[in-house]
Order: C-alpha cells, then structure tokens, then sequence
C-alpha cells in the first residue's frame, strides 16, 4: 500500500518551493483543466438531438417553430432552414404537426403521377412532367457530397409547325454549397452539367447554365481557350513520345558505335551529326477479307517431306434440273365467252407441234475466309534521318628529331569498314528503304591538336620525371656505397689500433713478469706501484677465474669479438 502521507508531505515540500509566479501558473492550469472536465460532462451528459426538418423555407421554419413554442417542445435550430428535437420526441412533434397541417411540403418528383385524376388535361399533365423532371434533378444534385442543396428549372419550347422555329430546350441550375465547401472543381460543374443535359430529353450541355450560391455563372468556360490548350497539351505529349523514341535509338545507336569506336586515347572517334525521328500519329483502321484454300491434309511438321492437300472450296449443296417437252403448244386466251387478240395468222402455228429440253446443274461451294479487323496503334515511326561522322586512328611512332615534340600517323576509315558501320547501324535502328530512311556514314579526319598538345605535354612530364627518378636512384646508392666504405674504412682502422694496443700490452706484460721473475730468483722485494699492484690482483682474478668458470670466460671473450 502506498504512503499517502508521504506523498501528501512531498507534494507540500515542492509547492511550498515554488514562487509566487509558478504558483499563480499552476493555479491557473489547474482551473482551466477543471473547467474543460466540467464542459465535457455537461457535454457528454445532455442528449443528443436529431434533425426534423431542413431546407425549410422561411415561412415555414416560423411557423413550425412558433408551433413548437406554443406546445412546448424543446428545440434547437441552425440558421432558418434546419430543425433539430430530442429523438423520443420526434414522433410525437410530427403527430402534433400533422394535426395542425403543419408538414412543410418537400420538393415533388415522379411520385406527381402515382395519383391519376381522369379529368387532367393534356396541358396540366405537361406541367407536372416538367415539374417532376425539376424536383428530380434537384434531389440528385443535392446527393452529391460538394452540394446542399439545387433548384433546378427546365424551360420547354413551344412546338411549331416548322422544327427551325422551335427554340431549344433550356435549363437553369442554382446550387448552394455544402458546409466547408468555397468552390467547385471545373471536372465537377462539367460532371452536374452532363447529368442535367442527360437527364432531360432534347437538352444539349451548351443551354445548361449553372449557377453559384452568388449568381455567378461556373460553366461559362472559355472554349476556344479549352480547345487551344487541349491541342497544345496534345501537342507536346507527342513530343515527349517522339524525343523518348530518340534518345532510344540514339542509345542503340551509341551502343553500336562503342564496341568499334570508342573511347581510346584521344577519346571517342565517332560523332552522331544529326539523327531525327518523324513520327506518324494517323489512327487507321484496316478490314481485310482473305479467302483461303480449303486443308485437307495438314502438313506434319517431324516428317521431312510435305503432306500438305488442299482443296480450292468444298461442294456444300448442289441441284440438278432437267425438263423435256414434246406436244402442241396453246396460248391462254382470256376468260371464257371473249374474243382473243391473237391474229389469225398466229392463231394457226400456236397449235403446231413443239419440243422443250432444259437442264440445269447448281453447285454451291464454300471456300475460307478469314475477317481481319486491324486497328493500328496511334503512332508509328514515319521516317528516320541519321548522319554519323568516323574519324581514323593515330599511332604514336616516337619523338621528332628537334625534340620538342611527338610524331604520329595516321590511319583512316577505310570504305569496307564505313559500309558495315552502315549495316550494324541499319539493323540497329530499323533503317527502312520504302519508308524513305536515310542514312549517311562519312570518314571526316577530326582536329586532334589540343589532344596531340596535352599528350606531349604529359610524355615529356613522364619522362623528365623518370630522368630524375633515375638521378635520385643513382644519388642515393652512391651514398649507400660511401657509407658502406666509410663503415668498412673505420672498422679496419679500430681492428688495427686494438691489435697495435693489445700487442703493447702484451709485450709490457711479458716484460714485467720477466722483471718479476727476476726479482724473485733473485730474491730482491721491489715495491710495486698501486696500479701494478691492481692490476696484478686483477690478472690473479681472472686466471683464477678461468681455472674454476672456463666456460664464462669462453662466453665472455666471443661476446666481446662479436661486439668488436
């Protein structure tokens, strides 16, 4: 369980450490987050209420809402068109309206024709058709989420007896905005002018006018301005195409040249002078019908010889006729108890003896065909012009007799090579002769003296930096060898000086043990210095030392060469 008094204590200890100022701020915190606590569970505790009516027109919003006064309905309202009651209490307030016949009328659409009165007129049926046109175009414009609300009016001509002296169908449209909503987007005024012009047989979109919550007209644009942009915007999405279709096939073409004539010593040896691409942009819808002999047999493609037959059509229906008449002939004289006009002359050879033969053989066949509906795509190219300029190789034969410079020679595109650089090029862009393609691939010898200059340039910086490499090189292993003497030299020098030292102290050492051998055969004590006696002791030491350690002694004295 936690301390509350020890909390309460640290709470005091801080408050009490803040000045008047801090104090005066947290207060003020406090009071405002204790007002918002309060407004939200005011908020959060009344009840919500719901709409009643809206787009009421001003007569009835005053009478409804001094009814609601009278029988002391509690109400709320949004400016002079919308109604807003308790939800419990709605059914009941519409009842009581009801009763005082006071349910505001909404606007009438189609539902005018769900009541037939057999005494209406042709002229008043005509007035609620336009009526029930109007109210239901305003009801659909104010479903959409930018409109609250539209009125919407349709003037019907008059009929004539001659149809160019009828004036056109019309429409007006007001619209009022919906909450939030300043304008409307030019793709949403042509969106409600195409549903108004749609919607009422007769109507065309130019006698739509539609109007904003000020009487401003939105669809009076500009339409030779609108086409003139449309064609430029056009215009330059062609454009686009065709650079793209460029930089494509200068892309390919570039790649072709890289392989032979790329980027060597004095850089690339090919330049694309010119390349332009026409396009097309004709849309062409081609039908074709092709008839086609009849397979019989089809070919097998695993065996090496052709089983192919085929037939020019196939017999699909076929009549044969044939008639055959011997005997008198008569001619049809009219009806009975009449005279004939045949004369008699004829009369006689009409009943003389005849023959009749007919024959007739109808065959029916079918051959293949095939409809071919070819819709092609909305460009192509029309034709491609290329110039593309090769230059020759330079070779490097070596330095010129003054020395200031290089010599080189040069080699030149020969015709066999600029004629297959023709051919990869033609393959490589499609290159059509029907299409008039053209393409030109010359040799032109290109100025390379800034290159031959900078590369001079840099061959004499390379080679007066190798000469002084060199001198370095030779500067630095004549010290190395004179260092070398020099070492040698003076090593030689010490080995000699300590042999001539050594050789001196031996010859006085041998000649001081012959003085003291003397002195001791003969028995005379001669007094010896300090030093001779030190150094006496000190020879006394080391023998005795390299009779007992010889191996130290042995160790000590090849220490001591090695170090000389």
């Amino acid at each position: 369980m936690p301390d509350f008094n020890m909390i309460l204590k640290k709470i005091k200890d801080v408050f009490s450490g803040l000045d008047t100022t801090k104090k005066i701020i947290l207060f003020s915190v406090l009071g405002v987050f204790a007002g918002a606590l309060v407004l939200v569970a005011t908020m959060s505790g009344s009840e919500s209420k719901v709409v009643l009516y809206k787009n009421l027109e001003t007569k009835d919003f005053a009478a409804i809402t001094s009814k609601l006064t009278e029988m002391n309905y509690p109400f709320s309202s949004s400016g002079t068109q919308t109604i807003y009651v308790q939800p419990e209490k709605k059914d009941e307030i519409l009842m009581s309206l009801a009763q005082e016949n006071l349910i505001p009328q909404g606007i009438p659409g189609w539902e005018l024709f769900d009541e037939d009165k057999w005494s209406e007129t042709q002229f008043e049926k005509d007035i609620k058709k336009r009526r029930a046109i109007s109210g239901a175009l305003s009801r659909t414009l104010s479903t959409l989420k930018s409109v609250e609300n539209a009125q919407v009016s349709i003037a019907f001509p008059e009929k004539e007896l001659f149809e160019d002296d009828v004036d056109p169908v019309t429409a007006s449209v007001i619209l009022t905005y919906a909450p939030g909503v300043e304008s409307m987007t030019r793709k949403e005024i042509k969106g409600i002018e195409t549903l108004v012009a749609r919607a009422v047989p007769g109507l065309k979109k130019e006698n739509v006018s539609i109007a904003g919550p000020d009487g401003e007209i939105l669809n009076d644009f500009d339409t030779q301005y609108d086409q003139l942009q449309t064609e430029l915007k056009e215009v330059n999405e062609k454009l686009k195409i065709q650079e793209r279709q460029r930089i494509k096939l200068l892309r390919d073409i570039d790649k072709s040249l890289t392989y032979s004539f790329g980027s060597g010593s004095y850089g690339t040896r090919y330049d694309i002078v010119r390349l332009d691409v026409q396009m097309r942009w004709d849309k062409e819808e081609i039908e074709k019908k092709e008839v086609s002999p009849v397979t019989m047999i089809p070919d097998n493609p695993e065996t090496p010889y052709s089983e192919l037959q085929v037939k020019d059509s196939l017999e699909v229906s076929s009549k044969k006729t044939t008639e055959s008449f011997k005997g008198h002939g008569f001619t049809p004289e009219g009806p009975t108890g009449t005279e004939p006009n045949i004369p008699p002359g004829y009369k006689d050879k009409d009943y003389q003896r005849a023959e009749y033969d007919k024959s007739e053989n109808i065959q029916n066949n079918e051959f293949n065909r095939t409809l071919r509906k070819i819709k092609k795509q909305p460009w192509e190219i029309d034709q491609i012009n290329m110039a593309v300029i090769l230059d020759g190789k330079w070779v490097l034969t070596g330095e010129n007799k003054e020395g200031t410079g290089y010599d080189r020679k040069y080699l030149p595109v020969d015709e066999e090579e600029l004629r297959k650089v023709a051919d990869v090029l033609k393959n490589a862009v499609g290159f059509s002769t029907a299409r008039g393609d053209s393409l030109s691939v010359k040799h032109i010898q290109k100025d390379r003296s800034k290159e031959f200059d900078a590369e001079d340039k840099e061959l004499r910086r390379q080679k007066t930096f190798r000469k002084m490499l060199l001198a370095t090189f030779i500067t630095l292993l004549a010290l190395v060898v004179a260092v070398v003497l020099y070492q040698v030299i003076k090593k030689e020098l010490e080995r000699r000086r300590r042999l001539r030292e050594e050789e001196l102290a031996a010859q006085q050492q041998m000649m001081r043990e012959a003085a003291l051998r003397a002195i001791e055969d003969e028995g005379v004590e001669v007094e010896l210095s300090l030093e001779e006696r030190a150094r006496k002791e000190m020879l006394e030491n080391a023998m005795n030392l390299a009779k007992e350690r010889p191996e130290d002694v042995a160790h000590l004295l090849r220490t001591w060469l090695s170090e000389e």
